[in-house]
């Protein structure tokens, strides 16, 4: 419903071009796939289940290797740079004071609010044992045919995610380009790292899954690649909270891949914790806490 009021109140960014969960192996409770639909559908979501005719008939993109999944209608995707565009627009309108580039001077403030993204646990020394920055690969195909992947046949989708990482967008509607990236275990990285760029192994990795997968993007030209950063936290949870050693401070971070999504609701998340009103318990302040792995049931482990 967000992105909804956004498309309403800002410009038309969300594209609810619906949602595919697709597995090589049957779906049981315990998989992603599963809990899911089992969640969704209590919702009164209306979510389908899918068998592999369904799947060849609907979506003829997919290999046959692909035998099960679910399709979620109210899925989509967003247009992120044109999102973030259209936000600076309205808080420049609302007053708010951007400074671009970087910042020397001294900033005075009751509160001040630390959202860092992959830079957290570098600036914040004493948080380098909560968050981690990762960077994961992201690459842009040039279709030769672009009809079998527009969006009423070949939605965003997540092939099997939470073994293989797999995810990606259908042809962009102005530039003609597919989106396919990896939300996995990436690789530790600054975000100034001279090894921030997709390495030659990375692209070995896609082109078999392109080939097992959508056999006609097989050797689909790349036009471009880029890492993306994430921060991550032991369990992905977001963490926006007040720091208990300085009470003026608020950190958000913990993005951990999945936080532009609830871009519509993270900024009344934070407001409410920086003005002292309730917080959701799930994202608050976790330093030295015990944990378990690091781990998140959407995301790849790096074992295909």
């Amino acid at each position: 419903e967000g992105w909804r009021r956004w498309n309403r109140d800002l410009a038309p960014l969300y594209h609810e071009v619906g949602l595919l969960f697709l597995r090589r192996t049957p779906m049981r409770p315990g998989t992603l796939e599963q809990d899911s639909f089992d969640v969704l559908s209590r919702r009164g979501h209306p979510i389908e289940m899918l068998d592999a005719a369904a799947i060849l008939k609907r979506f003829p993109a997919w290999s046959e290797a692909w035998t099960c999944g679910t399709f979620n209608p109210v899925g989509g995707f967003v247009e992120s740079g044109k999102a973030i565009a259209r936000l600076v627009e309205e808080a420049r309108r609302a007053g708010v004071e951007l400074v671009e580039g970087e910042f020397t001077g001294e900033v005075k403030a009751d509160r001040i609010v630390l959202a860092l993204g992959a830079w957290t646990p570098h600036v914040l020394p004493h948080l380098a044992g909560e968050f981690r920055s990762t960077g994961h690969p992201v690459f842009h195909l040039m279709p030769r045919d672009p009809a079998p992947f527009a969006a009423e046949k070949f939605p965003v989708f997540c092939a099997d995610i939470s073994s293989t990482g797999w995810y990606g967008f259908p042809v962009h509607p102005s530039t003609g380009v597919i989106k396919v990236a990896r939300h996995g275990p990436g690789r530790p990285m600054h975000p100034e790292s001279p090894d921030r760029a997709v390495t030659a192994e990375e692209i070995a990795e896609l082109r078999a899954f392109l080939g097992e997968t959508f056999p006609q993007l097989a050797d689909a030209p790349l036009v471009s690649t880029r890492i993306c950063l994430y921060c991550d936290s032991p369990d992905g949870h977001f963490w926006i909270a007040r720091d208990p050693a300085r009470p003026n401070v608020v950190v958000a971070a913990g993005d951990s891949g999945h936080a532009f999504k609830f871009a519509p609701i993270l900024g009344e998340l934070v407001a409410d914790v920086t003005e002292g009103r309730s917080a959701e318990q799930r994202f608050r302040w976790r330093a030295g806490g015990p944990r378990g792995p690091w781990q998140e049931a959407a995301r790849s482990t790096g074992t295909p």
